[in-house]
């Protein structure tokens, strides 16, 4: 090939390129394909995309989409996939009452399962097992009342960090570990 066959060529594949960019689909969110929607992100901009696209459900060509334009929509940020409900009435069949079948949190490979903490509290999927371990951390930490307990221990780690401040204050950072430890 030569040199103007090549430029011809880049000349032609950007401007199919810059077509299929401006081609929007009526369950996709505006932006470039690199941030997919990052900056669109608002609950008011969702609204907005439920009023302007939930009205243009026989102008969508494809009969699969149709069923989805209305009170349900998808939006991908980040990779991440984002279904956005429109309806109250939707939105509570959904979530209230089919919640364990379309909730979960999302699986983080190298926090989970490369390092080991699939079965911390944050990192564990929705279900019963979750329930009981909220209930307890809830029961042992999560009340004023629950904490008064730690309040002596506190004041004592404290003072305890205090004092090996003052007798060697060039080692602050070890105590500082050593702290939050504690």
């Amino acid at each position: 090939m030569t040199l103007a066959n090549l430029t011809w060529l880049d000349i032609c594949l950007a401007g199919v390129g810059a077509y299929l960019m401006s081609q929007t689909c009526l369950m996709s969110s505006p932006g470039s394909p690199l941030l997919s929607g990052a900056r669109t992100m608002p609950w008011l901009t969702f609204a907005e995309w439920g009023k302007k696209y939930g009205k243009c459900l026989a102008l969508c060509r494809y009969y699969a989409f149709r069923r989805l334009v209305g009170d349900i929509s998808h939006i991908e940020v980040l990779g991440q996939h984002i279904i956005v409900l429109k309806s109250i009435n939707t939105t509570m069949q959904m979530l209230d009452k089919k919640s364990s079948m379309y909730s979960d949190r999302p699986v983080f490979p190298m926090a989970g399962e490369l390092v080991g903490w699939k079965g911390v509290l944050t990192l564990l999927p929705y279900g019963d097992h979750l329930r009981w371990h909220r209930k307890n951390f809830h029961r042992i930490v999560g009340s004023p009342t629950a904490m008064k307990v730690y309040h002596q221990i506190e004041a004592i780690e404290t003072h305890r960090f205090l004092k090996r401040v003052l007798a060697e204050p060039g080692e602050l950072m070890e105590h500082i570990r050593q702290y939050g430890y504690s």
